[in-house]
């Protein structure tokens, strides 16, 4: 069973959570940026910063909760 040898259960990863948010900003900025027809920030409406600004908090706040959440195991 892969399970039983699967060591990310017992050791906390600090890169992965850090990688995943790093995704999710450039998901945050392509979307928008398919949604105002331009990848280039400065010519953004006022609504979209305020949109990803929330967002951007939001996924911060994800990335906190999972931090905290990594403990290590001593089973």
């Amino acid at each position: 069973m892969l399970a039983a040898f699967d060591q990310r259960r017992k050791k906390p990863s600090y890169t992965i959570p850090f990688f995943f948010e790093a995704l999710e900003l450039v998901m945050i900025w392509i979307i928008f940026g398919i949604a105002e027809a331009t990848l280039d920030v400065s010519q953004w409406n006022t609504l979209t910063y305020a949109l990803c600004f929330v967002w951007i908090a939001y996924t911060l706040n994800k990335l906190k909760k999972v931090l905290i959440r990594q403990t290590v195991h001593t089973w």
